[in-house]
């Protein structure tokens, strides 16, 4: 796989006084670190549920995503089906584990038109090594309700859901008690690549994003009354970053260029990213997205996955049906196994995510 890794900015460090640290911020360090959780060698058992929030400041608008998560063994439990996908291994609504730890999490965002279910083969990943993982379902932005009104003009919608998802999780009592509030990431694929930086800290040019908001309100192809629903308006896209959020691993990130984001909002990034890709994706070509964003974010690692690796491959393994009926979602150019990818790019995600966001875990040095 080839890594490469951009410069990042020195800054010198300050010094006051005698230029130590004081005693007290050292035991604070201290006792910070002693309180983390460490989590097991061992692998969980994963469960995945459906979860819905209400967004009551826009008409209850439903906030919905699968949760996937350390479960307890469950035998006789069985299994949540995702239709069209294969190699999965997910507990239906199994109870949450009692190993009593608090657990890392990590908000996921859809490409556009996709659904939180077709990327369970990742929260699955990262729920067996401990993680609590939400898999979004963006308002009318996904499979089952997609509408151009969100999937386009208001595109500033996918950061607010997650927003909103990680406060309701947080206040949830049957979830709260289980997530870490100081450990959480995101992750997405495609547009929700792109979303996850734009969480992150990057930043859209008010002008570029009006622009290409313009240009869905002025394309006849769109349904007139649609068109006549489409704003023109850049405040709500101004202010996404959410600071709980501490690292994001972005697949396959794009339109980066198109949406408004230029080298300036790039560099605003406030958070470690790790941008991931195929080197044969068409559908966001690596050159003018990860390979941009990369540029310029301060801290992002860029990992291009050689060969005919294309745009889908993040998605889950198809069965039979999937492949017959979408093989341009799921069958691979040849030589390409995407289950091998899918390994790599978890493990990938897992390290990341472990160091960037402080989790420990037994027999590490």
């Amino acid at each position: 796989m080839q890594c490469l890794r951009p410069k990042r900015r020195n800054h010198s460090p300050r010094f006051f006084g005698s230029q130590m640290i004081s005693i007290g911020m050292l035991c604070a360090m201290s006792s910070h670190l002693a309180a983390q959780t460490v989590l097991p060698d061992a692998r969980y058992s994963v469960g995945a549920t459906q979860v819905e929030y209400v967004d009551s400041s826009d008409g209850n608008r439903a906030l919905d995503f699968m949760l996937i998560y350390p479960a307890e063994p469950q035998a006789d439990a069985s299994r949540f089906r995702i239709p069209m996908s294969t190699n999965l291994h997910l507990l239906k609504d199994a109870p949450i584990t009692t190993d009593g730890l608090k657990h890392p999490l990590v908000m996921f965002s859809h490409g556009a038109g996709g659904n939180g279910a077709g990327y369970a083969w990742f929260g699955e990943y990262l729920a067996a090594r401990g993680y609590v993982v939400a898999m979004l379902y963006h308002y009318r932005a996904n499979t089952f309700d997609s509408s151009a009104l969100y999937v386009r003009n208001r595109l500033w919608q996918r950061p607010r859901d997650i927003s909103l998802d990680i406060t309701h999780l947080l206040k949830d009592k049957k979830w709260a008690a289980h997530i870490d509030p100081n450990q959480i990431g995101v992750a997405g694929h495609s547009q929700g690549g792109f979303t996850s930086l734009w969480i992150g800290g990057a930043q859209v040019d008010p002008k570029l994003f009006l622009a290409f908001q313009r240009g869905w309100k002025n394309n006849e192809t769109v349904p007139a009354y649609l068109r006549a629903q489409m704003t023109l308006d850049a405040t709500p896209a101004a202010h996404v970053h959410d600071a709980r959020i501490k690292a994001a691993f972005a697949m396959a990130p794009g339109d980066i260029q198109g949406f408004g984001m230029d080298e300036a909002g790039l560099r605003r990034m406030a958070i470690p990213a790790y941008i991931i890709v195929g080197a044969g994706d068409t559908t966001t070509p690596p050159k003018d997205n990860a390979e941009f964003a990369a540029h310029y974010i301060p801290d992002a690692r860029l990992d291009v996955l050689p060969g005919p690796v294309g745009h889908e491959i993040f998605g889950n393994e198809c069965d039979q049906v999937g492949r017959d009926n979408y093989p341009e979602a799921c069958a691979d150019a040849v030589g390409v196994d995407r289950a091998k990818l899918h390994e790599y790019i978890g493990n990938a995600a897992v390290k990341f995510f472990d160091a960037k966001l402080g989790v420990q875990r037994q027999g590490a040095n």
